[in-house]
């Protein structure tokens, strides 16, 4: 096994209460005694005195120490390393919130289990599939966290072929027997319109990623569906969450003689693009036209105006998938955990509806 010993990261019994969980770390600097060394007297190893032993037991039980799944899984782990593969070009992810965010939930989490990530950006012609297979064979990970589902994904029955655990990221939960962290778009969508129902807006445009993601495609679905039932007409445009896009959409939509009064973009780099392109075309914001992003993010926050998005706890949703990742790889089959909602962050890019006569 990498990393040398066998760490073990644990919650204390009052973290459902909000308090910071408790780590072997913690239980190391206390006692002023190696990570080792506390790893070798919780798992009853030799290599400490039965005097060390005993106060690292009675420490962890005075601070509700628990070992979490990951340190469970970690005893059965060939690798300690968790694989990602992301057939996306690799400018783009440099630049998108949601997976640098997500990766950064994944590290922080992997860290504290004394873990490592193995990462790899391929193109979008079926690299991905090959390093998939490549890894697996040469026993490199013990499991891969897989995103961006699409419709007939391969990748899911070639894992389940080489009989790799796999944790898929993904709107969708079909019982296929692999793990699923998923994150449903209704709870978006329901704040996203109700917010622009409040404002008066009955005409939205909604520029998405690429349709043939299996979250875009049940983002679409929802929308339509509850733009519907509130009196709101949605037209969908689908996109790259390039930034050019985004300006290209936004130029073709203010081109428009009667262009809508609000914008839902995919994602915050085309949310950025679309407001830039409003103020070079003299539209404003939110006076004439209201933007909105997907998910939320720095650029969000610091564009002028201030852009109104949904915070999807991406870091945190990076760390649960490590975790589900682990418990599975522990022996745990089939589990579908579901991600907590987003919320929305009200800035100054949306305001009421303009009035329009004629």
């Amino acid at each position: 096994m990498q990393g040398g010993s066998d760490e073990i990261a644990g919650e204390d019994a009052t973290s459902s209460g909000g308090r910071r969980r408790v780590t072997i770390s913690d239980l190391a600097r206390r006692l002023d005694i190696s990570k080792a060394s506390v790893s070798y007297a919780l798992n009853g190893r030799s290599g400490v005195s039965e005097e060390t032993r005993q106060r690292v037991l009675s420490l962890a039980a005075e601070l509700g120490f628990h070992p979490n799944s990951a340190a469970v899984a970690l005893s059965a782990s060939r690798t300690r390393t968790i694989g990602i593969v992301i057939a996306r070009d690799p400018a783009l992810i440099s630049t998108e919130a949601f997976y640098m965010r997500t990766l950064v939930g994944i590290e922080q989490y992997l860290n504290e289990v004394d873990s490592s990530l193995l990462l790899r950006l391929t193109g979008e012609q079926g690299q991905d599939l090959d390093v998939l297979r490549r890894w697996s064979r040469q026993g490199r990970v013990d499991g891969f966290i897989l995103f961006d589902e699409h419709n007939d994904d391969p990748r899911i029955p070639l894992l389940k072929e080489l009989g790799v655990p796999c944790v898929v990221v993904s709107s969708n939960a079909p019982d296929d027997g692999v793990g699923r962290l998923i994150t449903s778009p209704e709870r978006t969508v329901t704040l996203l319109l109700d917010h622009l129902a409040e404002l008066g807006h009955t005409d939205i445009a909604h520029v998405s990623g690429p349709f043939h993601f299996v979250h875009e495609q049940l983002r679409v679905q929802l929308l339509q569906e509850q733009a519907k039932q509130r009196g709101i007409r949605v037209t969908h445009f689908e996109g790259s969450y390039r930034y050019e896009d985004g300006a290209a959409m936004t130029r073709k939509l203010l081109a428009k003689k009667n262009p809508p009064t609000a914008l839902v973009l995919g994602n915050d780099l085309m949310a950025v693009a679309a407001l830039r392109v409003a103020v070079e075309l003299g539209t404003g914001v939110p006076e004439e036209l209201s933007i909105l992003a997907w998910d939320d993010s720095p650029l969000c926050e610091l564009a002028l105006p201030g852009i109104t998005a949904v915070d999807q706890q991406t870091m945190e949703r990076g760390r649960m998938a490590a975790d589900l990742l682990f418990r599975i790889a522990a022996g745990e089959s089939g589990l579908h955990w579901e991600t907590p909602a987003g919320v929305l962050r009200a800035r100054d890019s949306s305001a009421a509806a303009p009035r329009r006569t004629g």
